[in-house]
């Protein structure tokens, strides 16, 4: 009997990997346009990708980037514009004066 609940979970496991592992391949999901501006002299990085009426906005915390949102941006920038921004000091934009 204490097998049963073991390999429920275990299945369980694998099922909820799977399924957050697999995305559907779409050039509009994966192609990004990468783009830098200028706020204040500092460089923002942020990608645009995706296409659709709705628009995404991702913006990450502390000790990551935007390359973070990646298998986000993969699944759902199949039916929305999916855009992921790098705030100032982290990733690939600059880093603030103050």
């Amino acid at each position: 009997m204490k097998k049963l609940p073991a390999l429920f979970s275990l299945a369980t496991s694998i099922g909820l990997w799977y399924a957050c592992t697999q995305h559907p391949q779409n050039k509009n999901a994966i192609d990004k346009s990468a783009v830098k501006i200028s706020n204040h002299g500092v460089n923002i990085a942020y990608t645009d990708t995706g296409k659709g009426d709705t628009t995404l906005l991702f913006v990450h915390g502390r000790r990551i980037n935007k390359s973070y949102f990646n298998n986000q941006v993969k699944y759902l920038g199949n039916k929305y514009r999916v855009i992921t921004i790098d705030l100032p000091g982290y990733g690939q934009s600059g880093k603030s004066h103050n």
